[in-house]
């Protein structure tokens, strides 16, 4: 007679048995979906993580939204705009991978340059191509954005130099009357730059030379109408003119009245700063029909890197939101440093820069 315990051991061993196979037969791909190549033991996730980052982060930086894009992890369809070059796409791609720890597996372009496409991998396994194809019917409508640099005049230097060389459109507005108003403004017309004055106006708070220029409270309509006048020929090439501070001024509806209705018979646009929150400077110009703006976003007020970036990030958001938007900055290294970095990415995303004139109603 066998023993309880050796049946016991015997229907023990045989679920265990059946338990492992049934394990082994789970584990095995399912027929027809095994489309690459096996995991090698040793892959590097973060590249990994990294790669498929790196994917989004050139195409939203290129103004491509996500709606354009198609396909699984491992194969990425991307419709392209016609009013962006796939061929910058395609480097810019093509390098962050690399930077990414990728490696180019193969590339394809066609002769007419509509289609083109790059396969990245890691560790010598293919992880994901992208194939980009041109799309006629999408264009970029990020938003036009009108960047105004307030009080040059005071100095002429290598600040001011790299100012007329950024490679992207700004506007100029120049305080009349200072040593170096007139060659500055004769500079960024020879740079083809849009060109404005700069109007002194009385502030609430904070002193304001009290020049021939400056218009103050309490004027009387002569000296306003002459100082409007002086001011506009003290500037040459302008365009357009802004408010110099005027936090006070800007309330003073018997002021801007009487200096609105001198700057209609100029032809000039006029654009309000907006120093104050209350300011009427906007709505005087609307109400007699002068080409008038108003402004969106100080970008310097705090003169800190981080601060300025947000702002510009800023006036992109508002510029997306509602076609156009106003910015102005003052000429200061700091200012300087972010446009140069940010402009060229805000194009990339299909922002363009223009004068002030341009957005001006």
């Amino acid at each position: 007679m066998i023993a309880p315990w050796k049946i016991r051991l015997f229907w023990t061993q045989l679920i265990l048995a059946a338990i492992l196979i049934c394990v082994r037969v789970l584990d095995r791909p399912e027929p027809g979906f095994n489309f690459l190549p096996p995991l090698p033991k040793k892959i590097d996730y973060g590249r990994e993580e990294a790669i498929r980052r790196t994917f989004y982060e050139v195409c939203f930086n290129h103004g491509i939204r996500v709606d354009w894009i198609s396909g699984d992890s491992q194969n990425k369809i991307v419709r392209i705009p016609i009013d962006l070059p796939m061929v910058d796409l395609y480097m810019a791609m093509a390098a962050r991978f690399r930077e990414a720890g990728g490696q180019l597996v193969k590339t394809e372009t066609d002769p007419q340059g509509y289609r083109m496409a790059l396969a990245v991998g890691v560790d010598d396994q293919l992880l994901m191509q992208v194939t980009m194809r041109s799309d006629f019917s999408l264009a970029r409508v990020a938003g036009r954005i009108a960047i105004v640099i307030d009080d040059f005049g005071y100095t002429f230097n290598s600040l001011i130099q790299d100012f007329l060389d950024l490679e992207y459109n700004v506007t100029f507005s120049i305080i009349p009357g200072l040593k170096h108003s007139v060659r500055i403004a004769d500079a960024a017309t020879e740079r083809q730059r849009s060109v404005m004055m700069h109007l002194p106006m009385e502030p609430k708070n904070g002193k304001i030379d009290r020049d021939e220029f400056v218009l103050l409270t309490g004027m009387s309509e002569k000296e306003i109408r002459e100082r409007v006048r002086l001011a506009v020929k003290a500037v040459p090439h302008i365009k357009g003119l802004n408010n110099h501070m005027g936090s006070l001024a800007t309330e003073d509806e018997a002021l801007l009245s009487i200096m609105m209705d001198e700057v209609k018979k100029t032809g000039l646009f006029f654009l309000d700063s907006r120093t104050d929150a209350n300011t009427r400077a906007y709505a005087s110009a609307q109400k007699l029909k002068i080409p008038t703006a108003i402004n969106d976003v100080f970008l310097d007020a705090i003169r800190e890197e981080p601060f300025i970036r947000q702002q510009l990030n800023l006036v992109a958001e508002i510029a997306a939101r509602n076609g156009t938007a106003v910015a102005i900055g003052h000429p200061e290294e700091l200012t300087l440093k972010v446009l140069q970095e940010e402009l060229p990415i805000l194009v990339r995303k299909g922002f363009s820069f223009v004068n002030v004139s341009d957005v001006v109603k």
